[in-house]
């Protein structure tokens, strides 16, 4: 009886293993046929095979595993054609089958383009992919270099995105990731750190210009410190911009004098459109000004102040106004005081009300609705830093009054609040005088009554 009940347990637990190692393999997307045999990796996977400086050919299928490509059921010849079945050597590298290999780095766009601009192929793995990263990256300044100039030292795809394996020529892990993986070179974290490879490095720049300036070296180091490096590094604020933002992606090239404003209104809205719609932008744009990055900067973007408005040292307009440069008048200096007075006169009044109304709650005053109210000062003291982009000192003065007016109907509440106070002590002073005399006198009353006699006596 026992011998028939385990008769057929290894026939059941080495199917049970083989259904397991099948559901482990990649599977091909949907409408594909498996994939056949596969002797790329029987030849390329034999360390025996490969020496010196063919070792860059040996890859096994650890070199593949965190590859997207090869998770998603790609196999060596999707990639680089060929026969995969056949054990000959020319065969299995035959033209004819459509083999492929990457000889030089400006090769590389094109091999990856072959599938990544093929809408119909790409559509085997998404519904809606992108297809226009080959033709963006010939327009980029990489792409560029690359093909005019023949510099095989540019970025291409496997620079930014990783080489889709290892080899036996470098043991480190490589592997094309999905750009939304914590681990993929390009995820929103890591973008500067992988541009940076190639931009901090003096010796690779050296001698590289842009528009017949040196390009510099200490970006990243400048961005890292800047107030959108700190967001997104420090706070983890995936929001921040990092170059791919202003610098686009598969076509990245400098802004242009004429474009910084529409990079940085991609975040900033408001004050992009209000810069556009002021003749400051045509001058700026005349005199060859970056637009935003004249008063910001680039790429050290520190947190805006309102110590950069005025004629003080340290102020940005001083740049222009005071030499008069670019046709900056000394009319626009007397406004630049002007309005650096009347916005540090709104914060100090709105500073003033809090402390007023923070010493009357501490009293126990109700002060809920002046201090909601007061946040109307504080909307106002915002949006005229915001207006200051649009050049124009009325709507900014108008913003500050309006401002004004509120934080001076909020200081009367909050002093009517002290004198409210102030009087309930008065009140409560006066009232308690004539309760005391009562006390005073019904004691002395007691003192008069004559003692209570003993039963004793």
């Amino acid at each position: 009886m026992m011998t028939t009940r385990f008769k057929y347990l290894p026939v059941a637990l080495t199917a049970v293993l083989l259904s397991a190692a099948a559901a482990a393999e990649p599977k091909p997307p949907a409408g594909q046929p498996p994939p056949g045999p596969n002797n790329c990796i029987l030849c390329h996977g034999n360390k025996d095979v490969w020496e010196g400086a063919q070792l860059k050919l040996f890859v096994t299928e650890a070199d593949l595993a965190g590859d997207i490509h090869w998770q998603s059921g790609m196999r060596c010849q999707d990639c680089h054609g060929g026969n995969p079945a056949t054990e000959e050597l020319r065969q299995a590298h035959a033209t004819e089958d459509g083999f492929r290999k990457v000889a030089s780095p400006k090769d590389v766009p094109e091999f990856c383009g072959k599938c990544h601009a093929d809408i119909e192929y790409m559509r085997r793995y998404r519904p809606s992919p992108r297809t226009d990263q080959l033709a963006e990256y010939w327009t980029s300044d990489h792409g560029r270099q690359l093909k005019t100039a023949g510099d095989l030292k540019v970025a291409t795809c496997i620079s930014c995105h990783d080489r889709p394996h290892g080899s036996g020529a470098e043991r480190a892990t490589h592997g094309v990731r999905p750009v939304n993986d914590p681990a993929s070179l390009v995820y929103r974290t890591r973008v500067a750190k992988t541009c940076a490879t190639c931009h901090s490095d003096r010796k690779l720049m050296a001698g590289r210009q842009y528009h017949g300036q040196p390009l510099p070296c200490d970006q990243y180091d400048e961005w890292t410190q800047s107030v959108h490096g700190k967001a997104l590094l420090e706070k983890g604020d995936l929001s921040a911009p990092t170059c791919n933002n202003c610098h686009g992606n598969h076509g990245a090239v400098p802004p242009q004098i004429d474009s910084v404003a529409n990079a940085c209104g991609v975040c900033h809205g408001k004050v992009a459109k209000l810069f556009a719609d002021t003749r400051m932008r045509h001058k700026f744009e005349l005199e060859g000004l970056p637009g935003c990055a004249t008063c910001h900067g680039s790429h050290a973007i520190r947190q805006p102040s309102d110590a950069m408005l005025g004629m003080q040292t340290g102020a940005v307009c001083v740049r222009c106004h005071e030499q008069g440069k670019y046709g900056a008048t000394l009319a626009g200096a007397d406004t630049a005081r002007k309005l650096r007075s009347d916005l540090e006169r709104l914060k100090g009044g709105i500073q003033q009300a809090q402390d007023t109304l923070g010493e009357a709650e501490r009293l126990g005053m109700e002060v809920s609705k002046p201090r909601f109210t007061l946040r109307t000062a504080s909307d106002a003291l915002t949006n005229a830093r915001a207006l200051i982009h649009a050049f124009q000192p009325a709507p900014v003065e108008k913003a500050l009054t309006d401002g004004q007016g509120v934080v001076e109907e909020v200081q009367q509440q909050a002093d009517r609040a002290l004198q409210e106070h102030t009087s309930r002590r008065i009140w409560l002073a006066a009232s308690l005088a004539p309760i005391l005399l009562v006390i005073l006198l019904l004691l002395l009353y007691i003192r008069t009554l004559p003692a209570a006699r003993s039963d004793a006596a």
